[in-house]
């Protein structure tokens, strides 16, 4: 299973991270800038283009079932 997080609007990436890491989950961050990458090996940190649907047209492209998505 991967928890991607939509960073631009998620309030709760530490505690989704945290909760992850816990379950040995992989994590996927998402954002247009703005994020530090992670030390973490299960995060991956993903920079996407500015725009306002760019961070979900990412996840929507790659998210499958079982998968989770994290957003405001």
């Amino acid at each position: 299973m991967t928890i991607y997080i939509d960073a631009d609007a998620c309030p709760v990436k530490e505690e989704t991270v945290r909760v992850a890491e816990r379950y040995g989950h992989r994590v996927v961050i998402v954002s247009n800038g703005g994020i530090r990458p992670r030390r973490e090996t299960f995060v991956k940190t993903v920079v996407v283009p500015e725009g306002p649907d760019a961070a979900d047209l990412y996840i929507a492209e790659r998210i499958g079932p079982g998968d989770i998505c994290v957003t405001g």
